[in-house]
């Protein structure tokens, strides 16, 4: 008889999308998924595992906390539409609000430390942090008495955020390697930090380049390591920037890529230049058969 194929953490996270940190505390805290070990210790997936992982993400999607998902699965609930007032998604938005404008980092970063573990990351892109930041942009706009340190304090979890996960990824062997370049002078959105966050927890080793002003002095990269570049931004380029975006292709070719706003603003020149990029939300960007194309292509390579 055919012995059943087994997959290793890192193998799973890459199929379902869901961090070896995340699955780690789904088994741990929660009972869930409960994979085969080897002689030493480490975990090996069946497909029945993926599956009940799929179904957990489904559940998670649909507002479901991941206390009661256990519950769910236990008793073999059909997924379902849940109330608005059943929804973690809303209550989980108004803690994290509430910590920050309490302008209290110990509590903010506690809480997006174990939103961050418990869920994965995708689901919290599109129903917390994004919605999030809609919210915080209507505040901001505002300008009430200490907003700046609302800011402050919401660029540095980030930050803080970032440093964690990547000391956690270098630990996980890499799938590809590239360089994560954000335009402008400007304090970085929150749409960068989660587009690379994403890139982080899905495998890919990251050099992170912020607020870089002189488009043109990206060429330097290529006389040291050639490797794939993704150049962010959610700010309209000046055309001089447009014009040095095609000193950049000649260099990289098929291997750069644009994403954020800017990429929805500069459509039609983007494409004149032949460049590979995707508009939108951190989300949208990562889940697009362009990008994911794009990226299948340099694993390969």
């Amino acid at each position: 008889m055919q012995s059943e194929i087994s997959y290793n953490i890192g193998d799973v996270s890459q199929q379902t999308g869901v961090a070896a940190v995340t699955l780690r505390a789904w088994e741990r805290r929660y009972g869930l998924i409960k994979p085969n070990r080897t002689p030493k210790g480490h975990r090996l997936y069946t497909q029945a595992n993926i599956d009940e992982i799929n179904q957990i993400i489904a559940w998670l999607n649909r507002g479901v906390a991941i206390s009661k998902v256990a519950t769910l699965l236990a008793n073999n609930e059909l997924l379902s539409p849940i109330s608005v007032s059943e929804n973690n998604w809303l209550t989980t938005q108004q803690n994290i609000l509430a910590a920050l404008i309490k302008l209290n980092p110990r509590s903010l970063n506690q809480l997006i430390d174990n939103i961050n573990k418990s869920t994965p990351f995708l689901s919290l892109c599109e129903n917390v942090y994004q919605p999030l930041q809609l919210l915080l942009y209507d505040h901001w706009q505002k300008k009430d008495h200490g907003y700046e340190l609302e800011i402050q304090l919401w660029q540095q979890c980030w930050q803080r955020q970032i440093t964690l996960m990547t000391l956690r990824a270098d630990k996980q062997k890499s799938y590809t390697h590239c360089s994560l370049v954000n335009l402008g002078s400007a304090l970085p959105s929150l749409d960068y930090w989660l587009f690379q966050t994403l890139l982080i927890q899905n495998g890919i080793k990251i050099d992170s380049i912020n607020n870089i002003k002189d488009i043109a002095c990206l060429t330097r990269l290529n006389k040291t390591a050639l490797i794939p570049i993704i150049l962010f931004s959610d700010y309209r380029l000046e055309k001089n920037d447009i014009n040095k975006l095609a000193q950049l292709i000649r260099s990289w070719l098929d291997g750069l890529f644009c994403v954020g706003q800017m990429a929805t603003i500069h459509s039609e020149q983007l494409t004149e230049l032949a460049i590979k990029f995707k508009g939108g939300s951190a989300s949208q960007c990562w889940k697009s058969a362009k990008f994911q194309a794009w990226l299948t292509n340099l694993g390969q390579q």
